[in-house]
């Protein structure tokens, strides 16, 4: 596997998410950032996870289940064994690439929902993607495929403390302040996913509790 592989799994991922209708940029590249890593992590690539919901294999399964929502069913198991994975190595109060706050959540599972069902949408690229090894940063020319068109700051990588999850820095977010800084905690988290190679690391930040008035 080369670096563009990665590139052409998430671009052609974005594509196929915009044919079925989902059209917010910010969308586009969380679901693509998410499968893409999904995809990285299966059984028969780096083995993060016991899943093989994005490879030929599941399709074929879900296809035999949910033939006319075999799409929309894999992005939705996908989703749900990375999400899994995170919160098995974090607290529940957590912003993490697959949980970013209940608020930004719903909207995203809503986009999900109405999914479009299109017989010439196929997750192919992503599907036929092979990962036998990778380099530390191999999540940086993701990043450069955002809409944000963000590159990840050369020099500034710090390898994190040994463990199954890392915090990124000392930061942390309400739900209020996540909408307005969702495209940069996108970029630092997937920048944190690439130090996992052998093993997977969850990067976080905390989820910290809104303000409540004093007269409420």
């Amino acid at each position: 596997m080369t670096s563009a592989d990665l590139v052409d799994a998430f671009i052609s991922t974005k594509e196929t998410l915009y044919e079925t209708g989902i059209e917010d940029d910010f969308f586009l590249d969380l679901i693509a950032a998410r499968l893409v890593v999904e995809r990285v992590g299966e059984a028969n690539n780096r083995d993060w996870w016991d899943s093989r919901v994005l490879s030929e294999t599941g399709r074929a399964r879900l296809s035999e289940v949910t033939p006319k929502t075999q799409l929309q069913s894999r992005i939705k198991l996908a989703s749900k064994v990375g999400r899994k994975a995170e919160s098995d190595r974090l607290s529940a109060d957590a912003i993490s690439l697959f949980s970013f706050g209940p608020r930004v959540e719903s909207r995203v599972k809503a986009a999900i929902e109405e999914i479009e069902s299109a017989d010439k949408c196929s997750l192919g690229t992503l599907e036929n993607l092979s990962v036998q090894s990778l380099d530390e940063g191999w999540t940086d020319q993701l990043i450069e495929q955002t809409a944000s068109n963000s590159t990840a700051a050369a020099g500034s990588r710090t390898e994190p403390a040994a463990g199954r999850s890392f915090r990124l820095d000392d930061s942390e977010y309400t739900q209020s302040e996540i909408e307005a800084e969702k495209r940069r905690l996108l970029t630092t988290l997937l920048q944190g996913y690439g130090y996992s190679t052998d093993r997977l690391r969850v990067p976080y930040y905390p989820l910290a509790p809104e303000l409540k008035s004093e007269n409420a």
